[in-house]
């Protein structure tokens, strides 16, 4: 058996004499002349456990694999306690990765993928690889082929991966994603048993409310760059400050300059959106103005998700963006 006490002390030993278990300098990732990470740069706290809150390809994956040596650098650095993870490779190691959509071998099966995955890092104790999809509920699909496996079951399946060891950093990225409730509160005992035990978690998350009692910071993401950090505070305090209605049009810096004139609102622009402060009635005008010079409309609404409404909040107004 896994000596327990010799696990949380070698994870308090790396981390005792660093403030900062990861620092993150001006990192930018680039493929085919395309940002994916843009000059990015953020410091976790010893014992800290932090958040990243963004929509699809806002560019959280992205840095997420480039954190965890998945990506190559263009630009910057990561260092992992104190050291460079492209001068010393090796440290990779310490972080496991789950990341959203799972990928493993459709043909093979649930335990022949996890058994070979860990085996893979180093390790090679097969009671393991049994006990940690016993406790993630899969004890029941061990000889099931991964074709054969519902969405969520593969999700529980990377997560009893990423678990199957005690890391210094733990990524998750979306890991409550198509879970059950019961499922979610079971996931949720086993970040903060392994943040008890001295693992440092990075949680990705498009919902704010879901990784609010996790997490103690925020790095909110949009268009492949980091646009803030803020604390539970902060958050809270950014969601209630206004009701921005939007539209999502496919030209928004043409349709939001035609609101600004001919209704003569503040307008802010957040990727195809175009947000301003309206009652139901007014934006609802709004909508039959443009679809009235030919504008095609995607969707209209109110925000009601927290993360939405600080994106909205920390979105500078179209004039201000314009100077």
């Amino acid at each position: 058996m896994i000596n327990q006490n010799l696990i949380e002390n070698e994870n308090n030993a790396q981390t005792e004499n660093v403030e900062n278990i990861l620092e993150v300098k001006n990192l930018t990732v680039m493929m085919r002349n395309m940002f994916l990470v843009k000059n990015v740069s953020f410091t976790m706290k010893n014992g800290e456990c932090l958040g990243i809150v963004g929509e699809n390809k806002s560019g959280k994956t992205s840095l997420i694999k480039a954190v965890s040596g998945g990506l190559p650098i263009s630009d910057g650095y990561v260092l992992l306690n104190g050291k460079d993870i492209t001068v010393f490779p090796e440290l990779v190691h310490k972080i496991n990765v789950c990341l959203d959509p799972p990928s493993f071998f459709r043909h093979q099966t649930v335990k022949s993928n996890l058994e070979y995955l860990y085996f893979l890092s180093g390790h090679s104790q097969k009671n393991k690889v049994i006990e940690i999809l016993k406790r993630f509920q899969l004890e029941k699909k061990i000889n099931t082929k991964v074709k054969d496996l519902s969405y969520f079951e593969k999700k529980l399946m990377s997560l009893a991966l990423a678990f199957i060891t005690k890391p210094t950093l733990l990524i998750l990225d979306e890991p409550f994603k198509t879970l059950p409730e019961d499922l979610v509160t079971m996931v949720k005992h086993y970040i903060n048993l392994v943040k008890q035990q001295g693992t440092h978690v990075i949680i990705c998350a498009h919902k704010l409310e879901q990784i609010q009692d996790l997490c103690d910071r925020y790095l909110f993401m949009a268009e492949r760059e980091l646009k803030d950090i803020l604390n539970n505070e902060q958050c809270n305090k950014l969601s209630q400050n206004q009701n921005f209605a939007f539209i999502w049009v496919k030209y928004p810096h043409y349709s939001g300059k035609l609101v600004m004139e001919n209704y003569g609102l503040k307008v802010k622009i957040l990727g195809h959106r175009i947000l301003f402060e309206a009652n139901e009635e007014l934006t609802a005008d709004i909508v039959r103005f443009l679809t009235q010079n030919k504008i095609s409309i995607h969707r209209a609404g109110y925000f009601n998700r927290k993360a939405e409404e600080i994106f909205a909040s920390l979105t500078p107004y179209f004039k201000e963006e314009r100077e």
